[in-house]
């Protein structure tokens, strides 16, 4: 298993920053947002930042896992991410990260999946498809079936809180082939919120793991430990706190191994006679 730091644990921080912190705590990848927009204006990798991160991703000892993120909103819009995937496979990374916000039109969407793997596939670049709460393709059945569509070789990215914030259950996800979950993403909330709530949840404020009522231990127990699993849990208060992305960093791979450890403890104790 391979931890991983998603850019927006560590909201508004410059891409080098981000991968030196991650170094420092001891994980093994992170992902940079490459693609404009950014949630976050200086958490963007642009060309002029790129020579930085080649030279942190080399100090730290570090990979890049994903590339984010790629809405397959048109045509155009996917025919424009040349650049971007081309910037982020010079950083040695390993898969583009699609979305879907508003496309409804599910034949439509899954011939923009298939053009952007071959688009990627041309930088030595997988893709994944990340269902994202209250947009376009949310669920992890949308996902699957997307890629079923496409006729292409792609994974989905699993985020427990995209899961819970749709309405979604662990039986969802035993649902999915194993071989289809490419990363996961940890974090943990609180049962319930309103759609305002959830939305600035899922960008601005998410707990850590173990620290909400997210039912990890049961949705991620059966999740294949040889992929990348990665922590995404915003949290601007800390940021605005001053507390550094160094020890943001720390805090957050102390919690992800803490429930981890759990979820594989229980898987270990189901399977003994």
């Amino acid at each position: 298993m391979e931890l991983c730091l998603d850019s927006l644990t560590l909201t508004d921080t410059e891409p080098s920053e981000l991968i030196r912190a991650a170094g420092l705590a001891g994980f093994d990848l992170v992902s940079v947002w490459v693609q404009p927009p950014p949630l976050y204006p200086q958490a963007l990798l642009t060309p002029a930042k790129a020579s930085a991160c080649v030279a942190a991703l080399d100090e730290a000892g570090l990979r890049v896992g994903a590339l984010e993120a790629f809405d397959l909103a048109s045509e155009e819009a996917v025919e424009s991410y040349s650049a971007a995937l081309e910037l982020g496979a010079q950083l040695g990374a390993r898969t583009a990260s699609a979305i879907n916000m508003s496309n409804r039109d599910a034949a439509l969407t899954s011939d923009l999946l298939a053009r952007f793997a071959e688009l990627a596939r041309g930088f030595g670049l997988g893709v994944t498809i990340e269902p994202l709460a209250g947009f376009a393709t949310s669920t992890l059945a949308q996902a699957r079936g997307m890629i079923r569509s496409a006729g292409v070789e792609a994974g989905i990215v699993f985020d427990i809180c995209h899961l819970i914030r749709e309405g979604g259950c662990v039986a969802d996800i035993a649902a999915v082939e194993p071989d289809l979950l490419w990363h996961v993403q940890l974090c943990d909330g609180v049962a319930s919120l309103t759609p305002e709530e959830a939305r600035i949840e899922s960008w601005q404020e998410r707990l850590y793991p173990g620290y909400g009522a997210f039912p990890l231990v049961e949705a991620f127990r059966t999740v294949p430990t040889d992929i990348s699993w990665g922590i995404e849990a915003p949290s601007r208060e800390r940021a605005l706190r001053g507390v550094t992305p160094e020890d943001q960093a720390h805090e957050a791979i102390a919690a992800m191994r803490r429930v981890v450890d759990r979820i594989l403890h229980a898987d270990s104790t189901s399977t003994m006679p």
